[in-house]
């Protein structure tokens, strides 16, 4: 069960503590790539800027459903890309992107999930800080003490030993985190991995849909992705 338990707080920190960079680089893509493809649409060119934008948006949704599906421990599924009809010229398949629901909320999940992972990222590393500091503070808490003038919470509870009433404060505060650290991850992961299914993963009655997995390729399919059917 304690190693059960281990394993599910080291999943919900890895997906925590770098969901960040992954929406940052992502939010900072789609941001310009919008802003410059808008600001050149009365050109022709801007629709192609669009549309190399939401086609590059695809790269950190494919992130995030491995990341999802490492969270989970099982494969996870989304929707197919639109793609353009056979032979269809390079103008129609450079803008196919453009009519693609899929990419479109791959983008949106770019602007709307970067707010969101900075958010459970100081949360989960507040949390971490405090645990971890709490526990140990009578490694580092001494020193602060040598600090000519520092007073804190030990000097007004016990003015006759302030490094001991402060270390017993901290420990007692850092168990608390500790204890309370497993849930407090499970809730953030849930947080910010339900937005990401909202818009990256397919309905659970769709028929027609792609499986993301972290498996080796198979003879159906390559790199981390296949297509399957079910039958409902």
């Amino acid at each position: 069960m304690r190693t059960l338990s281990f394993a599910r707080v080291a999943r919900d920190t890895r997906y925590l503590l770098l969901g960040l960079p992954l929406a940052a680089v992502a939010f900072g893509v789609v941001v310009t790539g919008l802003v410059v493809g808008v600001g050149t649409a009365p050109l022709f060119v801007g629709a192609f800027l669009l549309s190399g934008t939401l086609f590059a948006a695809r790269v950190p949704a494919h992130l995030e459903r491995l990341r999802l599906s490492g969270l989970y421990g099982r494969p996870v599924v989304r929707l197919p890309y639109r793609s353009a009809p056979p032979g269809s010229g390079i103008l129609r398949r450079a803008l196919t992107p453009l009519t693609c629901a899929r990419s479109r909320m791959d983008a949106l999940h770019a602007l709307v999930g970067a707010p969101l992972a900075l958010v459970v990222f100081v949360l989960a590393l507040v949390w971490w800080t405090l645990a971890v500091g709490g526990l140990l503070y009578p490694l580092w808490g001494w020193s602060l003490h040598l600090v000519p003038g520092y007073t804190d919470l030990g000097t007004h509870l016990l003015p006759e030993n302030p490094t001991m009433a402060a270390m017993v404060v901290a420990m007692i505060g850092g168990a608390l985190f500790a204890l309370t650290l497993p849930p407090v991850l499970r809730g953030l992961a849930g947080a910010h991995a339900a937005l990401s299914r909202l818009l990256l993963l397919a309905p659970e009655e769709v028929t027609a849909r792609v499986l993301t997995t972290r498996a080796a390729p198979t003879l159906s399919g390559t790199g981390a992705e296949r297509r399957y059917v079910t039958s409902r």
